[in-house]
Parts: C-alpha cells; sequence; structure tokens
C-alpha cells in the first residue's frame, strides 16, 4: 500500500497550534473520507522519508505520525523504520489502547525528534522499557496486538503522547536534560543484542 500523493512540509501542524494539545477522539468506522485523506498523507510522508527521498521532497525526515499533525484529531498513526537491528517496523494503528507499559525505564541515547516540532530540544525522553498495545492495523486490516522493547517501544510511547495531545519534550527534566539513573536503558546501536 502506497500513496500517490507528493509529500510537503505544509501538511505539518506545529507545536505552536493549541489544537495539539487536544486530546484526540475515537476513529469511527467506516472510515470517513476525512480519515482516509489523512492515512493518504500519512503514507506518503512517512514512506518518502523510509525511502530516503527527505530530501527529494524537501521534507523533514520521520519515521512515525499521527493524524494531529497532520490537522484531524482522531485517535491513529503510522510508524515506519528500519529499528537499530535493521527489523522494519510498519504500522498505521487505528484507537490504539495501552495493555501493558513496564516500570523499567528506557531513553533514547541521541534524544527524539518531531515532525510538529522545527526546533528540536535537548535532553533525555524517559519512558517505559518495553511496552505492549492493541489497536486495528489498517494495513493488514486486522486486530493487532503489538509487543516492542527498543526504537519500537519509544516510537509507539511518542505516537501514543500525540493522541493525548503531548510532546516528548514535555518529558525532559529542563532543569536537568541529560538525567539519568543507572538503571534505565539507553536505546541505541547496543540494543542489537536483544534482538539476536
Amino acid at each position: 500500500m502506497k500513496s500517490k500523493l507528493k509529500p510537503t512540509n505544509d501538511w505539518l501542524v506545529t507545536d505552536d497550534n493549541p489544537k495539539m494539545r487536544e486530546v484526540c477522539t475515537e476513529v469511527k468506522f467506516p472510515l470517513s473520507q476525512e480519515v482516509l485523506d489523512i492515512i493518504d498523507k500519512m503514507l506518503a510522508y512517512v514512506d518518502e522519508s523510509f525511502d530516503d527521498n527527505a530530501e527529494k521532497y524537501d521534507i523533514r525526515p520521520g519515521i512515525g505520525i499521527a493524524a494531529n499533525q497532520l490537522g484531524l484529531n482522531q485517535r491513529f498513526f503510522y510508524v515506519h523504520f528500519t529499528d537499530f537491528c535493521q527489523k522494519e517496523h510498519r504500522y498505521l494503528l487505528i484507537n490504539p489502547e495501552w495493555i501493558d507499559k513496564s516500570l523499567n525505564k528506557a531513553y533514547l541515547a541521541v534524544g527524539e525528534g518531531c515532525l510538529s516540532v522545527p526546533k528540536d530540544k535537548d535532553g533525555y525522553v524517559i519512558r517505559s522499557e518495553t511496552v505492549k498495545l492493541k489497536g486495528f492495523d489498517y494495513l493488514t486490516q486486522k486486530d493487532v496486538e503489538i509487543s516492542a522493547h527498543g526504537l519500537l517501544a519509544m516510537c509507539l510511547q511518542h505516537e501514543m503522547d500525540h493522541l493525548e495531545g503531548k510532546f516528548y519534550y514535555d518529558s525532559i527534566n529542563m532543569m536537568k536534560p541529560y538525567f539519568k539513573k543507572d538503571e534505565w536503558v539507553s536505546i541505541d546501536q547496543k540494543v542489537c543484542d536483544q534482538c539476536k
């Protein structure tokens, strides 16, 4: 499933828009044309990033996007990327819900960024190390349960935050942006050992 649209940064809603702070509403089935149009934009934007075409289209590269980042405050998002273990992940989740989040904490060693945040905010975003969620995957047309660790877990939490009107930088300790505890897991190339 691939979009024929040409992505543009003009689609993106940025963090200075108050609508981005609203909690998104549940998606109704059958899917409306408005939802299908946003899905098409999601596929176009993230897949062109995945295919290394961000420079070609002069867009900010991204591995995930939530519906509200494209102007529709409903509960769905799309992720598509290859993790540090070279495993490809691709989900377009509608009405996702948490089943479980571990008490163990982790953070991306390089920090996080966001398509809706034009100026990156430095610091560690402390999240659950492992997560489990469920939702309807538009790509497979099936209800799915996803258990995740590593980059996928971080990405799913980032996108779920958007659906709650939150940004990654809300979780950065502004007084000590690089504060971390020894027991927290740093998600980087080294986590590949977990995948083997």
